[in-house]
């Protein structure tokens, strides 16, 4: 990551300075809970203080919530990528897969980073988020293997998102918890994110789009 020192004051330099606190941001979240993230630590790795970083995001939700968009966006491009007439299942649960970090924000997007919000900081992300939830569904209703209308791929996301917070809470135990479902008769609480995901999302597939 190149590092800028120096205060920004372009436009150039203050989007670069953006996107550097977003991907400082990822690489910590990827192996570190919310809660255990402190925003001291993204803006040393920045090289900036938590002054300067608060100047770019008023506190932490907005922030997550900025780096939630931006893995969505990758999500969206990713599923393009994907071979197309997979079955619809295994579609959109490979693309879910193949965005890990989409996938832990969104397991504490509502109890967590919708918290705090100012009223137009609110409205600002929902609108953002209905038209990138648009826009995937655009897209699944062109590449899915059965005739999909674009109100139906709507609502199956709506409805996919609901089941992969509740899979991710399941497969991610922490704590006492993951130590204790490893042995017999407990490992029967153990489950594949995978598999547990690709489950669900066929059973909503088929009541949706049959």
């Amino acid at each position: 990551m190149c590092l800028i020192k120096q205060r920004a004051n372009n436009p150039e330099q203050k989007a670069l300075r953006k996107q550097q606190i977003l991907d400082a941001t990822r690489k910590r979240f990827s192996d570190l809970a919310y809660e255990d993230l402190n925003l001291n630590v993204i803006a040393a790795d920045v090289g900036i203080t938590k002054a300067a970083l608060y100047r770019y995001f008023r506190n932490k939700e907005t922030l997550f919530l900025a780096l939630f968009v931006e893995t969505l966006e990758e999500l969206i491009h990713s599923a393009r990528e994907m071979p197309n007439k997979l079955p619809l299942a295994t579609l959109i649960t490979d693309t879910l897969i193949a965005n890990p970090i989409y996938c832990k924000l969104s397991a504490i997007l509502h109890t967590i980073l919708e918290r705090n919000l100012t009223v137009e900081e609110a409205l600002q992300f929902k609108k953002t988020l209905l038209h990138l939830m648009h826009k995937f569904a655009q897209l699944l209703a062109q590449q899915a293997e059965q005739d999909l209308p674009q109100a139906q791929a709507l609502t199956l996301l709506m409805q996919v998102q609901q089941a992969l917070i509740g899979v991710w809470h399941m497969t991610h135990p922490v704590g006492a918890i993951a130590e204790v479902i490893e042995s017999p008769p407990l490992d029967v609480f153990k489950r594949d994110f995978y598999s547990a995901l690709l489950a669900h999302i066929e059973t909503i597939t088929r009541q949706i789009a049959p």
